[in-house]
């Protein structure tokens, strides 16, 4: 696997019916929609109802698009005559939209089979079992008793996941078998062997088959799976194991039959050995976009939008050794004093979005959604930010008192 600044498909425009490309995006929240306009042509937006507003002067298109029959119909009256180059999406509910509505349109777009099998974890298991063992836990469907019990007894701790699931929702270490709840043991639910090691991310950009790192980062997870760290570049992997990991991913991504377009793939590593936790045909949610482009110098948003009009990878001097997303938490209870901004010793704050205050209800942190706010920090190498991480961390920045009912 390249890594970033190898390439990234040729520079330039593809050609629409005036000599201009025209890209249909789905879903894009305003952070993408203000990535697009820096791209070449005309572009579409579909937004389902109620979406947050884009920017003034942005053409914006509005239809259901997780109701499929709808958006399909969608897609044969109103997008056909608008004879788009491309349709992408960069959010999880998007994709497959996307992806039907270009392989309709015959125009450039993921493959509509290669989505559905990375938003199908046990369907990306099986295939993995099948092309790239090597990358996968042991693991078994919910509703297969006997190889519940085989797991269990060969493996003892066990993650229980939705196969469908997103944003760290409704994921459990399971210890026994007797501790497996009912509603676990069906078909909606995967059952991995724990995999030791420390977990990373992997930003990609596929091009005809040749896949391209942009960026790796270290995650920082609670006990219970939920995200609350990113630093970049990671620390805890020096250019030897990142070396191991991008041509893991490549495995995963040939296996899986990724050509175009990016990804976000979760791996952990233990040693030399390396474990694919889950990917995406998407770049990473959680600012992983500002790491990239403050640590390299890309604009990954731009790039994930552009490789299917032919944009190129557009890069910029770095201007951060090191950055990372923290991702602000508190006890459940409700709110009673919120801490401004503050100054680290070892880093700086480069952005700060708290978006909570005094009163507020805390709920326990079961999912992504649970947390309270993000600051990106930015600091002079990976050391230095692995200490601001920890510092920021241990700030009392939300304090609650506890509520019964919370």
């Amino acid at each position: 696997m390249d890594a970033v600044g190898a390439g990234g498909g040729p520079e330039g425009d593809c050609p629409g019916t005036d000599g201009t490309p025209t890209l249909v995006i789905i879903g894009a929240n305003p952070t993408v929609a203000r990535a697009a306009e820096t791209l070449p042509g005309t572009l579409i937006h579909v937004q389902r109802p109620g979406a947050p507003e884009l920017d003034p002067g942005t053409r914006v298109l509005t239809v259901d698009f997780e109701d499929l029959p709808a958006f399909l119909a969608f897609t044969d009256e109103v997008l056909r005559p608008l004879r788009p180059t491309a349709v992408v999406s960069l959010t999880e509910f998007g994709l497959e939209p996307a992806a039907l509505a270009a392989r309709r349109l015959g125009v450039a777009g993921v493959d509509p089979a290669v989505v559905r099998t990375t938003r199908d974890k046990l369907e990306m298991r099986r295939v993995l079992e099948r092309e790239a063992p090597h990358l996968n836990p042991a693991f078994a469907a919910g509703d297969d008793a006997a190889a519940v019990s085989r797991l269990f007894a060969a493996h003892g701790r066990v993650v229980a996941k939705p196969v469908d699931g997103v944003g760290s929702t409704a994921i459990a270490l399971v210890d026994d078998l007797d501790a497996l709840p009912a509603d676990r043991r069906t078909a909606a639910t995967l059952l991995e062997q724990f995999a030791e090691g420390r977990e990373f991310s992997v930003e990609a950009l596929s091009s005809e088959g040749r896949h391209t790192v942009i960026g790796i980062a270290e995650k920082g997870t609670t006990d219970g799976f939920v995200e609350v760290s990113h630093m970049m570049p990671p620390p805890s992997l020096d250019q030897g194991r990142q070396e191991l990991v991008g041509r893991a991913v490549g495995e995963l991504l040939d296996a899986l039959g990724v050509t175009d377009g990016p990804s976000h793939t979760e791996v952990k590593v233990d040693g030399d050995k390396i474990i694919v936790i889950e990917t995406h045909t998407r770049l990473g949610g959680d600012g992983i976009a500002d790491l990239v482009r403050l640590t390299t110098g890309v604009d990954w948003r731009h790039a994930a939008l552009g490789w299917a009009i032919d944009a190129g990878i557009r890069q910029a001097p770095a201007t951060a050794a090191a950055a990372a997303t923290v991702f602000l938490t508190a006890s459940p209870g409700r709110v009673t004093a919120v801490a401004p901004r503050p100054v680290l010793a070892r880093g700086d704050v480069h952005t700060w979005d708290l978006h909570v205050r005094p009163g507020a209800a805390v709920q326990p942190l079961r999912s992504s959604a649970d947390r309270l706010g993000m600051a990106v920090l930015t600091a002079a190498d990976t050391d230095s930010c692995a200490a601001a991480v920890a510092e920021l961390t241990a700030l009392p920045v939300v304090v609650t008192a506890p509520e019964p009912h919370l």
